[in-house]
């Protein structure tokens, strides 16, 4: 069967100078500050705890700067991990220890910089005294945007291929606009597939399966869900839970397409992300967090942690203007103290009330 799917591929775009940069990095980029755009705009809604924040502009952009970096230590551990499991001595990292920080050359994985990120941020989280459900529930469509735009990345260079396949989303490389030989922006043709092994990245001349679009397609259905399931109340924790089962499990499916390397016939992302859904489902059981009030996600969005507490000035001015007696009172309490001084007031007026409201 033909593929239905063919495009080129172009593995870096040239700088000025000998620099040159990934079309895979301006993803990982654009991703995260869409994903910090999502997240703030449903952290203004919900709250970050059931405490006021001041700024959440500000304490959001510190919260990312923390998981950014753990983003980064994750992925690259995560992939460093996996390589030294499956290959043993054999591995690149355990005979060049110093290659595990040569972060430039690739080698990063999703799943591994989400966990590195929640962890980061978790002591940031809790010394803010916030909630973490809520913040995670928040992170996660956003979290889910940045994953989009990372594929979009890997799509470009031609990143996560499978094995040959007759599938028709299978997809064909029609070229590269970026020549390895000379560093440079040309046109190659598709190279012969490799009769002995099974590459993971590249453009050759036979139809492939492309995780990273089978992934693209997983994350866009994913986006979408949590998007639908915006419409109606959710219990804190909901959007955080929906999320890695939604993914999940189709990233557990769609990487058996992989050539990754594999554990007991899986690969390290399914071991990943059955764990991440077992937990899940040990906490859902446990804590039962849909009986717990209130939701922040109510649709309604008036929680009294939205609005900024009083200020003590004011707060003392308006109890001073509550103890202080009326102008009408105090006349009427002068009045009297002067005729108990014997001292007859000037007006000799009756004091007994007249017209429709005597009685």
């Amino acid at each position: 069967m033909l593929a239905v799917i063919r495009f080129p591929i172009i593995e870096r775009i040239d700088l000025p100078g000998d620099a040159a940069i990934s079309p895979h990095g301006i993803g990982i980029a654009v991703g995260f500050l869409l994903g910090a755009v999502l997240m703030l705009r449903r952290a203004n809604k919900r709250g970050l705890g059931h405490d006021h924040v001041a700024d959440m502009s500000e304490e959001i952009q510190r919260l990312l700067g923390r998981a950014m970096v753990g983003a980064l230590v994750g992925a690259r551990l995560f992939y460093v991990l996996r390589d030294l499991v499956t290959a043993g001595t054999d591995s690149v990292f355990f005979r060049d220890p110093v290659t595990i920080f040569q972060v430039w050359e690739g080698g990063l994985t999703f799943l591994g910089g989400v966990a590195g990120a929640i962890l980061l941020a978790i002591p940031y989280v809790r010394s803010r005294q916030w909630r973490f459900r809520q913040v995670m529930d928040s992170a996660t469509i956003g979290i889910v945007a940045g994953l989009l735009m990372g594929r979009l990345g890997d799509l470009f260079i031609g990143d996560h291929i499978g094995s040959p396949t007759d599938f028709f989303l299978g997809w064909r490389c029609t070229g590269n606009y970026y020549d390895t030989s000379t560093s440079s922006f040309g046109f190659v043709d598709p190279l012969p597939y490799p009769l002995v092994g099974e590459p993971t990245t590249g453009c050759f001349d036979v139809v492939l399966h492309q995780t990273a679009l089978y992934d693209f397609g997983a994350a866009l259905v994913v986006f979408g869900l949590l998007l639908w399931f915006e419409r109606a109340p959710r219990f804190d924790g909901f959007f955080l839970a929906a999320g890695v089962y939604a993914y999940g499990t189709l990233r557990f499916l769609g990487d058996f397409a992989r050539n990754d390397p594999r554990v007991a016939g899986m690969t390290g992302s399914q071991i990943a992300v059955l764990a991440a859904m077992a937990a899940t489902t040990v906490w859902l059981v446990r804590r039962r967090p849909w009986e717990e009030r209130p939701w922040s996600w109510d649709l309604r969005f008036q929680h009294p942690w939205l609005e900024p507490p009083p200020e003590p000035e004011a707060a003392g001015a308006s109890a001073a203007d509550a103890r202080a007696p009326e102008p009408a009172e105090r006349a009427t309490d002068g009045a009297g103290a002067d005729a108990g001084d014997g001292e007859r007031p000037s007006s000799a007026a009756p004091t007994t009330p007249s017209g429709p409201n005597r009685d």
